[in-house]
């Protein structure tokens, strides 16, 4: 008898990796050999090797998603195509990065690979949009404001992007001059403000809500699909400086020594949507973090939180969590830390409040 695979995968489909949990063969052989191949028409990566003996002529291989979200966490990908062999017998398929066990309807081809549907933006935030390549360079952008006379206004356009891995790249800003007709593309003068827009690619759609906030932080983060975007976190943010030193006495002086700082900071949010904490749950347990300040991207850790939530219709709820900078050094961003601690003095820019005036 030769070795056979009991539970063949589909072909049809990609495959999430969450529910790629193992996979059985039957042999006659007393052992045999198991690989895990990673593109195996073009890189042949092998990831994976080991002899399984079988029990009543079985064998099953356990846990296949894991090992191969580790590898794609390593080469960057959201997908690829993947190789099990058993003793030469093997199976072919697409695994498609997934952390989150979904709903059994989920369509990959219906939604970009994002933490949520709908997303809070800046004038100067980022946008970086996942989805499977459905072979179009088109994107619509549809944006609803307000014009001159106060009244509810839409116009749309249509961007050309091309993905660079898996993923294309919005600016909040450049979305905003065209609505507002301060680009080289016309617009006719429609809209005087945006309050939100959308972009769709075929029949995937997400909308971002446009706020102005005096303080927020932007996190760069690798989400549930291994796929890279940004979040905006409104908060307020509560920075702690701990100093360790260690202390002799030589010859009837004292000296330090052994001195280490250590700086973290601590981001307790405002309320938040259902979508807003998808997206900040998402990001406290992502493996590849980033803050972004003063143009640069700057690796952080998240070392503490506290996500509790709840179903009160009376309250929204609000995520607190600590974040630092990996390095041992702390880290100044320019402008002594503005980017990340606006100064006190800026708090009133007003001699009396709206509702006191």
């Amino acid at each position: 008898m030769a070795t056979t695979i009991i539970t063949p995968l589909s072909q049809d489909s990609p495959i999430l990796t969450s529910a790629l949990y193992s996979l059985k063969a039957r042999t006659d052989k007393t052992k045999i050999l198991v690989e895990i191949v990673r593109d195996p028409d073009g890189e042949i990566d092998k990831l994976f090797s080991t002899t399984l003996y079988p029990h009543n002529g079985v064998v099953e291989l356990s846990d296949i998603g894991s090992l191969i979200e580790e590898r794609f966490r390593i080469k960057g990908r959201l997908w690829d195509m993947m190789e099990i062999r058993f003793d030469g017998v093997s199976v072919e398929f697409t695994a498609l990065y997934c952390e989150y066990e979904l709903d059994p309807d989920f369509d990959h081809t219906q939604c970009f690979l994002c933490a949520a549907g709908h997303s809070i933006v800046h004038r100067n935030s980022a946008i970086s949009l996942a989805h499977w390549d459905n072979g179009s360079t088109e994107y619509r952008v549809q944006v609803v404001g307000l014009d001159a006379s106060g009244n509810t206004a839409m116009l749309e356009t249509i961007f050309n992007r091309r993905a660079a891995s898996n993923h294309v790249s919005f600016s909040v800003n450049e979305i905003i001059r065209f609505a507002l007709n301060q680009s080289d593309v016309e617009t006719g003068d429609v809209l005087a403000s945006v309050s939100y827009f959308a972009i769709s690619h075929g029949p995937m759609q997400k909308i971002f809500y446009l706020l102005e906030h005096p303080f927020f932080l932007t996190f760069g983060f690798r989400n549930m699909f291994n796929a890279y975007e940004y979040v905006d976190v409104v908060g307020i943010v509560n920075r702690k400086t701990k100093v360790d030193r260690e202390t002799a006495v030589c010859s009837g002086r004292a000296m330090q020594y052994n001195q280490t700082v250590e700086r973290t900071y601590e981001m307790q949010t405002g309320p938040l949507t259902d979508e807003q904490i998808r997206e900040v749950e998402q990001l406290i347990s992502s493996r590849d973090i980033q803050l972004c300040a003063s143009g640069y991207d700057y690796n952080v850790l998240i070392t503490d939180h506290s996500i509790e939530v709840d179903n009160d219709d009376e309250s929204l709820s609000s995520i607190k969590f600590t974040f630092r900078f990996v390095g041992e050094r702390p880290l100044l961003i320019s402008s002594d830390m503005g980017a990340l601690m606006p100064s006190r003095t800026h708090i009133f820019s007003h001699e009396f409040t709206a509702e006191f005036a």
